[in-house]
């Protein structure tokens, strides 16, 4: 490796002490409007066919770069659609630095013929509003999934159980092309891990939702935007496969006929992960009796999945574009375990022991259709956009659990079934207006129906257990509109919106009760920037998240009957406050992003753990608005290419949380991590990735989490004109066997649980790609954005596959 950064860092450094160099802009001659990325090639005007320098343009056409010698030199600048275009320039010792100003390109009448782009795109590029992850321009996307590539975008991290965090936290959203995505955002882990990235374009990272996004919604966005229909068709199949028993393949493809687009995906994975061991200690703090608990056993999740997404664009005439797409998850998972547990008194005797056999079934996923209709005019960015979103999520679970007494306690067989299920239908208009070069207005109005039920049936050795009542049916109207103001000039972009939005909600079931809320919302964000690649951003938004089925479902699972967990139907919504500063840095070379944060809420919703004194053998989890939480954190992105074959990318941060409950106790402390990696492509086009990540215990409520390290590398290779793409990878090379430890605690216990997971694993995925490419068709710019439930379990995702 040293060997390798030497010449490449003495070339960096020989680049940075020339003192020639040249800057300039390419616009397009008819328009006057920027080309971005446009491709440079500069040349001794001896030598015009030996490039000196190869460079593309940032996003807004600007480019800045530096020559070892004088002369006089050609440049070469190309584009998609443009014809390609050569300027004349002169250095010498006088005049050292020169700066070209605009350089003009016109349409070319002709069709191009092939472009070979030796210059790469910026992997991220900031906004006003929000950071954007090229997967264009990271070869690791042609065989990975989207979950596997999020763990490189900017703020978001992943976990070894992958759990998804933004800026350190769970509540966020997750969208598909602008729009808000339940299936994906209750089952993240294994919808993304079915989602090839190679479908994949951008992951945006919307850190400051305005005025457009629900009120009631998130403190960030991860938006995924998938590859449009293109003029003609490609598409990709693939096949995996791993030494742990998991196995997946298939298909993508997208086409264009004419006015009509299609794009469809569909991927299927069987999981069938061998046992894990876990080990479990309880102290009871109140009871001599029911002192020491310890559990001892195996698990295992198998089960298939498969996800399909498919969408319908039709350009009726140049002002008007119909769009309808669905999207279909399903999943379904077995978990096996077996488990000795022991009970014992203060004396360490004895109290009572037994052997529990589980076979627990798993089905969950959901049903998205979305109809929009986008009408524009003939004033440049003027568009009207009426929609309406159908979801229905339903989850379903069926408990069979054995228990042989060993000493002092009964044998009997357990049976338990849930079904639960949250609908939606939504209708939304938004309309946006520019009123001059530099200013637009945007308005919108909405309305969501949605509606949650849950129905629960329990038997004990066959007999029906008639002293429980789980059922219940929540029903939410929201009502909202929002205007938004939008000012970019020279150097300076301002947004700023407020929302105004009413809700009405009833519960019918054990606790029944209604209510009715409103809300003023504010938002604004501030960027300037600096010169051609730096720019600063202030953010501040406020933001409220309402329970999800998984927070309110009042389903006791008694699958351990030591350890249960039920939802809480009288949960509340949690208001945000969130401000935010961020700088970065964007180069052709060196790319970095550094964020400050912080974040309040005075009724955050927690998992909290207890021990009831008429039940000192059992904990019980369950959730509340506890109280307050504070969070502080730093998080920083950056990426180091010195030459075209060669990146070296970093993505971390470290938070500080403060944490406060009357009822349940306080924590606080710092969480961080880290993850890094090597890209580097060798001779022959084989290319080779090194990465490994580090995550400390993060700080709860009442304890920690497990800490979690990984490291990976990855090999592959181009096949048939890089139609074929096999690649060979190996994940935690080091480590056989990998333990997990987690801690929760109060005044009253002590509990402390370690997980051993199978290590070194081994990956092989083969793709092909085909088909032929000319024109892109247009997709609607806005669409439903419903972002306001916190779902998903606290973020975790549901283990096993989906069918």
């Amino acid at each position: 490796m040293t060997t390798l950064l030497i010449p490449l860092l003495a070339q960096a450094q020989s680049d940075v002490n020339s003192p020639y160099s040249i800057k300039g802009q390419v616009v397009d001659s008819l328009t006057n409007e920027t080309v971005p990325y446009a491709t440079l090639s500069i040349a001794v005007s001896s030598t015009p066919h030996k490039a000196e320098k190869l460079l593309a343009c940032d996003i807004d056409g600007k480019f800045e770069t530096v020559l070892k010698t004088p002369g006089t030199y050609i440049i070469t600048m190309q584009s998609i659609g443009k014809a390609t275009t050569k300027t004349q320039f002169t250095l010498t010792e006088a005049k050292k630095k020169m700066d070209l100003g605009k350089l003009y390109m016109t349409e070319d009448t002709k069709r191009l013929g092939e472009i070979t782009v030796t210059a790469q795109k910026p992997l991220v590029k900031v906004e006003v509003d929000k950071i954007t992850y090229n997967l264009d321009e990271d070869p690791e996307a042609v065989t990975s999934t989207t979950l596997d590539m999020l763990r490189k975008v900017p703020m978001v991290t992943v976990d070894g159980d992958d759990k998804i965090q933004l800026k350190g936290s769970g509540n966020f959203k997750i969208y598909m092309n602008g729009k808000p995505s339940n299936l994906i955002s209750n089952n993240p882990g294994d919808v993304l891990k079915s989602m090839p990235a190679n479908s994949v374009k951008n992951i945006e990272v919307i850190t400051e939702p305005g005025a457009k996004y629900d009120a009631e919604g998130v403190g960030g966005i991860i938006n995924i935007i998938t590859k449009s229909a293109l003029q003609g068709y490609t598409g990709t199949v693939r096949a995996s496969g791993s030494s742990t028993g998991t196995i997946g393949g298939g298909a993508y493809v997208t086409a264009k006929i004419g006015k009509l687009g299609i794009t469809g995906n569909y991927n299927y994975h069987y999981r069938n992960s061998p046992y894990n061991d876990y080990n479990s200690y309880r102290e009871n703090f109140n009871s001599n009796e029911m002192k020491y608990l310890t559990q001892d056993g195996k698990s295992k999740n198998k089960g298939p999945g498969q996800y399909g997404y498919l969408e319908l664009s039709y350009e009726i005439d140049t002002l008007n574009l119909l769009s309808l797409s669905a999207n279909r998850f399903a999943g379904r998972s077995r978990s096996l375990s077996e488990t000795n547990e022991l009970m014992r008194n203060a004396d360490e005797d004895p109290v009572y022991q037994f052997t529990r056999n589980s076979n627990a079934r798993y089905t969950y996923g959901g049903n998205e259709v979305n109809l929009d209709f986008q009408h524009s005019t003939s004033l440049k960015d003027e568009l009207l956009t009426i929609s309406y979103k159908f979801n229905d999520s339903p989850n379903g679970s069926s408990n069979n659990t054995e228990i042989d007494g060993i000493l002092n306690y009964n044998d009997r067989l357990e049976r338990t079934n849930n079904d639960a299920s949250t609908s939606e239908h939504t209708g939304q208009v938004d309309y946006t207006r520019p009123l001059s070069k530099t200013q637009s207005l945007e308005v919108g109005a909405k309305y969501i129906l949605r509606q949650s039920d849950s129905e629960t049936e329990r038997f004990i050795n066959d007999l029906p257990v008639t002293d429980i009542n789980a059922d219940f049916n929540h029903t939410q109207h929201i009502y909202s509109g929002y205007g938004g103001y939008n000012l970019k000039f020279k150097k300076v972009a301002f947004k700023a919106g407020l929302r105004a939005e009413g809700t009405s909600l009833k519960v019918k079931g054990d606790n029944e009760f209604s209510a009715d809320y409103f809300d003023l919302v504010p938002s604004a964000t501030l960027s300037y920037q600096v010169n051609m690649s730096q720019n600063i951003r202030l953010g501040y938004n406020m933001r409220i998240q309402r329970p999800g089925i998984w927070y309110l479902n009042p389903y006791v699972n008694t699958t351990d009957p030591l350890n249960i967990s039920y939802g809480n139907t009288e949960l509340d919504a949690e208001k945000s406050h969130n401000i935010s500063f961020n700088y970065s840095m964007f180069t052709q070379k060196l790319n970095v992003n550094a964020s400050v944060n912080y974040s309040f809420v005075n009724n955050g919703i927690e998992q909290y753990t207890f021990i009831a004194p008429d039940k000192p053998g059992v904990t019980q989890t369950t959730y509340d608005n506890i109280g307050k939480n504070r969070n502080i954190g730093l998080y920083l992105y950056g990426s180091w290419n010195p030459v075209s074959v060669f990146r070296v990318y970093l993505n971390g941060g470290m938070d500080y949380r403060d944490m406060k409950s009357e009822n349940w106790g306080n924590n606080s402390g710092f969480n961080y991590q880290a993850f890094a990696g090597i890209q580097y492509t060798m001779p022959k086009d084989f290319r080779i990735n090194l990465n490994g990540g580090y995550y400390a215990p993060r700080i709860q409520l009442q304890g920690e989490s497990s800490a979690f390290y990984y490291t990976g590398i990855t090999l592959n290779k181009d096949f048939l004109k890089k139609k074929l793409t096999v690649s060979l990878s190996c994940q935690d090379p080091l480590w056989k066997t990998k333990e997990m430890k987690s801690t929760t605690q109060d005044a009253n216990f002590y509990r402390q649980n370690i997980n051993r997971m199978t290590g070194r694993s081994f990956y092989v995925n083969v793709s092909w790609r085909f088909g032929d490419l000319k024109s892109a068709i247009k997709k609607v710019k806005r669409g439903i954005s419903n972002d306001d439930m916190k779902s998903g379990g606290s973020g975790q995702s549901t283990e096993g596959g989906g069918a």
